[in-house]
């Protein structure tokens, strides 16, 4: 009788090299997500993947998916731990679907490699790039794994509705060398580039590993090639001279007021007279000490009301006709459609609303991408129950076009509000349509004092190099700032005396109104370049399928004529 030790031994070192596999998801996904706030530790989304690449890969489909997952979740599940601030357990439900795309990744690349002819895959339990023999599957493999990507990332950027958060290269909007390539192929030239950097420096650790145990002879290290192929456009975008406004541009001075007021669901009227109290005081305290100025701007829904609500009318009537001012606020108003005459088939929008210095209404931009179960309850009409147990109340209406505001001094502005600046499409809309200035209105409050407003804040960096305008964030509680064309940042209101940027007060900004703003090519095509990548990704994942389906097919043919040949003797 045989002795079931062998198949022990198997069994527990299939288990060893799970548990070993689990640990390196684990501690790729932990070094990714401390890449962003509220650690901001840049330097490990340029060695994050590591763990993960040099790990041999499994070959059952079902660890794939195990292991991808694993690496997914514990990304994203700290990433978005900000997001739990709203109950729900938000942020945990979020980071399991976001954790999807980096599993799909995962098990992709690892099929990939099984795939490859030279791999050791009947020798070794598990195949990975230490098994690769040849040079040049490594530059193969790093190039696949950088498309394959890119592919997920812009899939995850539109795919019900898109969530385009903290996309890899994202995490680098304080390094202006490396990120000044999104002119040209938007935040995925730079996730690009730190994918590509992780698959070569795992290529090459298993290079020298393999010459140091195996005297494996030199070849052309191929993935090093690649990445000084690479290095030479970001070298060209990073080094050259930053876009300005030329000297005696006219400029237009805007007051943005930080109310800094905590959120609910449902408002007492206490909070709401506190909120008026806020903003009037503020608006008069910036009139008065900021001269010349040109606008006062209020971030998105300053005041829990909507914008006709009598006191709020009241409050806001006499605050201009004391400061003779242009206002630009954040509001939501109630519209009733084309024939309707009932107030209960009134939309409910979320807008920002232009004020000329006399008073009268001048012009108003609806948000066009509404929130997820923050602003509309996805399948809400089939199951009502959905609204009162998240307790949305009613969805918002979204609006139709990108509406650029002409605001004092010549200034043109596209107002993204909220987390459409997340959403690169909106600011190169604005941009085409003739915007001289990007804006957003936002109110984070609802996450208290966690990284959630850093993390969103971080995504405006690049909307201003994407397409080289002044960027100026207006934030409800945190985070007001100025972003050059080249993505610096300028003049964060903080607290005088603790450095918080969770503050309540005003800061004024000196914005050239400058209509020679270059038209860069991502404003011109787009996500061009993700775009190329997912369809080359595509394309090599076509012809991996068609690969499997040729050699099923001659196994089958094997067998059959094997079984014909015994049949015949």
């Amino acid at each position: 009788m045989d002795s079931p030790a062998p198949q022990q031994n198997l069994a527990g070192l299939a288990r060893r090299a799970f548990l070993w596999r689990a640990a390196a998801a684990l501690l790729s996904g932990l070094l990714l997500s401390s890449a962003f706030p509220p650690l901001e530790w840049t330097w490990a989304t340029w060695t994050g993947l590591l763990p993960l690449l040099l790990m041999p890969m499994p070959r059952s489909w079902k660890e794939r998916l195990a292991v991808g997952l694993l690496f997914g979740y514990a990304h994203w599940a700290t990433a978005l731990h900000w997001l739990n601030e709203v109950g729900f357990g938000a942020g945990w439900l979020l980071g399991f679907v976001c954790a999807l795309f980096p599993m799909t990744w995962y098990a992709l690349l690892s099929c990939w490699l099984w795939r490859r002819e030279d791999s050791h895959a009947t020798r070794f339990p598990g195949s990975g790039i230490l098994f690769l023999q040849k040079e040049a599957p490594l530059a193969y493999f790093c190039l696949f794994a950088v498309l394959l990507w890119i592919g997920l990332e812009w899939l995850r950027s539109w795919i019900f509705t898109g969530f385009p958060w903290d996309q890899l290269g994202v995490s680098q909007y304080r390094n202006l060398r490396v990120i000044q390539i999104a002119e040209w192929t938007g935040v995925y030239g730079v996730s690009f580039f730190l994918v590509l950097f992780n698959g070569i420096l795992a290529c090459e650790v298993s290079r020298q590993i393999r010459q140091l145990v195996a005297r494996h002879p030199r070849g052309i290290p191929w993935h090093l090639t690649l990445l000084a192929l690479v290095l030479i456009p970001i070298g060209a975008t990073g080094f050259r001279k930053e876009p300005a406004a030329p000297d005696g541009t006219p400029a237009i001075r805007i007051a943005a007021i930080q109310g800094n007021l905590p959120q609910s669901r449902f408002w007492t009227e206490e909070q709401y007279r506190e909120s008026l109290r806020v903003y009037d005081t503020l608006s008069r305290e910036a009139a008065a000490k900021t001269e010349s100025l040109s606008l006062i701007l209020w971030p998105e829904s300053a005041i829990p009301a909507p914008i006709d609500a009598p006191d709020y009318r009241a409050m806001f009537k006499k605050l201009q006709a004391d400061l003779k001012l242009p206002f630009l606020i954040g509001a939501i108003q109630y519209r009733l459609p084309p024939g309707a005459t009932k107030p209960e088939d009134a939309n409910c929008f979320n807008s920002v609303f232009l004020f000329q210095a006399d008073g009268s209404f001048s012009d108003y931009y609806d948000k066009i991408h509404c929130v997820p179960f923050g602003e509309y309850t996805p399948f809400g009409d089939i199951f009502p129950w959905l609204r009162d147990f998240i307790g949305m109340g009613r969805d918002l209406t979204p609006g139709r076009d990108y509406r650029v505001l002409s605001l004092p001094k010549g200034a043109r502005a596209g107002v993204n509000i909220c987390f459409e600046d997340a959403f690169p499409e909106a600011s190169r809309e604005f941009t085409r349509g003739g915007a001289n200035l990007l804006m957003t209105v936002t109110n984070d409050s609802w996450y208290n004092f966690s990284s959630g407003a850093a993390q969103h804040a971080s995504h405006v960096v690049f909307r201003a190099i994407e397409n080289r305008r002044p960027f100026l964030r207006s934030g409800m509680n945190s985070h007001t700032e100025l972003v050059t064309p080249s993505g610096r940042i300028l003049g964060q209101l903080v607290d005088s005396k603790t450095s918080s940027p969770f503050t309540r007060d005003f800061q004024a900004y000196d914005i050239p109104v400058y209509n020679g703003w270059p038209d860069t090519f991502y404003t011109r095509y787009g996500n061009l370049f993700a775009i190329l990548c997912t369809a080359l990704a595509i394309a090599e994942l076509l012809h991996l399928a068609s690969g499997a389906i040729r050699q099923k097919a001659r196994t089958l043919r094997a067998v059959t004529a094997h079984k014909d040949l015994k049949k015949r003797k």
